[in-house]
């Protein structure tokens, strides 16, 4: 028989547990957060098996039903998609907006169509972008916030976006402009820390040694970065970075599991990562998705799948081939830029060719090809620049080969000789314009893109250029090297020792 003690008694255990609770840590169970991240990505369907929204979309669905799972899109994807030509990326939003994205950032490539076209796609945009150091006139872009914290079971993760502060060199946002990446975000994790967030997450299209910095100094503890296109999972044991290479082909996904700790009233927060980078070519494509999808491929297909010529020789615009010498590609391209205009020599930046592709000898090409390797509605200007302006221009053209830099001249018209053992700026060694020694003071007429006559990629020669065809009077560049090769019927483009790399 259970007998009664004296409620005095009861008291005085009830106060000692007490008093024993408040000296304890009390843990909450630990909570795994994953992130679902893509970056780069402008290609609708897979190529050789890998890629594409329907199948990021799976993997999206996939970890969405196990549980606190955020889609994080880390920029670059209205351009230069092969669709965006003509519908300035309106399509890539509305596949965006059936997929769910819970934050984005702008990529440099946003901003390719210039601002208007920018501002439009984030009005359409059903998700969070972030652009914490996008400033638009007297503020952030219209439909863009500078940060967003959401409550995961307890923990409260907060985000914020970075965009890479070379878009005005290297794409065209018109006046838009970028804070510093480290210093600006720096600033935001110190804010989302003072708002609470246990979690602060850095959703970033900066380059990898951006990427660092901020993972050296920010305080953020995720970094989920584009731009660079690698494929990396990192972790210093403070700080997680990871990039998801390109084009949907790998999906990164990082799971966290966090616990807080209260105790004396203050918040602990410990977290472990777990990184699991999955091969979409073994991944289903969504259903949804996928029928979204084929709806914009239909409408491409009637107009581009349209036989203009054959090539007789093997070409490739594979980034690292584009960007890192001379290209049989970007001969051709160059060749019926200079042809089109009437122009002693031309340039043109190996990172505009953008399909990322080889091409057999014999293969037939179509309006879509030439597209999909000149997506960016770029047009030919030419220009009127004395010879100390084109080697200028073109050592700037060869001032990044090692890093793969967009600006490498694929050329028309002139055979250029480098030598890589010296630093940038002094690697040009000999210019020889139509088999005569380039004269630094004679004039000649140079065809290149819109772009870099404006002083894209670094090509600030071209700037105070006298411009003989301007923008206003130029053509499509995709448009010209359709009616090239079209013209032609047959073109044999090759390697032919124009530019020379020592």
């Amino acid at each position: 028989m259970l007998q009664s003690r004296p409620l005095a008694a009861l008291r005085a255990g009830f106060l000692g547990f007490s008093l024993l609770l408040s000296g304890t840590a009390l843990a909450q169970e630990a909570v795994t957060i994953r992130f679902v991240q893509t970056n780069d990505i402008d290609r609708m369907s897979p190529e050789k098996g890998r890629g594409g929204f329907a199948k990021l979309a799976t993997v999206i669905k996939e970890e969405r039903a196990k549980g606190n799972a955020f889609f994080v899109h880390s920029g670059d994807t209205i351009s230069p998609s092969l669709l965006s030509g003509f519908d300035k990326g309106a399509h890539i939003i509305d596949i965006l907006n059936h997929m769910g994205v819970d934050a984005m950032v702008p990529g440099n490539h946003e901003f390719d169509l210039g601002p208007d076209a920018f501002r439009a796609r984030m009005a359409e945009a059903k998700f969070d972008v972030l652009a914490t150091n996008i400033v638009d006139g007297d503020g952030m872009p219209a439909h863009t916030k500078a940060d967003k914290i959401v409550d995961v079971k307890g923990i409260k993760v907060g985000f914020f976006g970075l965009t890479t502060e070379d878009t005005p060199i290297v794409s065209t946002p018109g006046n838009i402009k970028f804070k510093p990446s480290v210093a600006t975000g720096r600033d935001k994790v110190k804010d989302l820390r003072a708002k609470g967030a246990d979690i602060v997450v850095a959703v970033v299209h900066t380059p990898l040694d951006v990427d660092m910095l901020l993972a050296r100094s920010s305080g953020a503890d995720v970094i989920l970065s584009g731009h660079d296109e690698h494929l990396l999972a990192f972790y210093d044991g403070k700080v997680v970075v990871t990039e998801s290479e390109s084009q949907g082909n790998y999906i990164n996904v990082v799971e966290l599991s966090v616990t807080k700790t209260e105790k004396d009233g203050k918040a602990t927060v410990t977290w472990t990562p777990n990184f699991r980078i999955i091969d979409s070519a073994t991944v289903k494509p969504d259903p949804e998705i996928e029928a979204v999808v084929k709806g914009y491929e239909d409408k491409l297909s009637k107009e581009l799948d349209v036989e203009i010529g054959v090539t007789e020789t093997a070409l490739d615009s594979r980034r690292a081939t584009v960007r890192g010498g001379e290209a049989a590609m970007g001969n051709l391209v160059a060749d019926a830029l200079r042809a089109s205009v009437g122009a002693d020599v031309a340039i043109t930046n190996g990172g505009g060719l953008r399909a990322d592709k080889e091409y057999a000898a014999g293969q037939k090409l179509t309006r879509r090809d030439i597209l999909s390797e000149m997506p960016f509605g770029n047009t030919t200007v030419l220009l009127e620049l004395t010879g100390d302006k084109i080697k200028a221009a073109l050592e700037n053209g060869v001032s990044q080969v090692r890093e793969l830099g967009g600006r490498f001249p694929q050329t028309s018209g002139m055979i250029v000789e480098v030598d890589m053992k010296e630093p940038p700026g002094s690697r040009i060694k000999s210019v020889t314009i139509n088999g005569q020694p380039l004269d630094p003071a004679k004039t000649y007429k140079l065809a290149t893109n819109d772009f870099m006559a404006r002083g894209g990629d670094g090509y600030r020669a071209f700037v105070d250029a006298k411009q003989l065809i301007d923008v206003a009077a130029s053509q499509l560049m995709a448009s010209q090297v359709i009616d090239y090769v079209a013209k032609a019927g047959k073109v044999a483009p090759k390697v032919e020792g124009r530019v020379v790399l020592r």
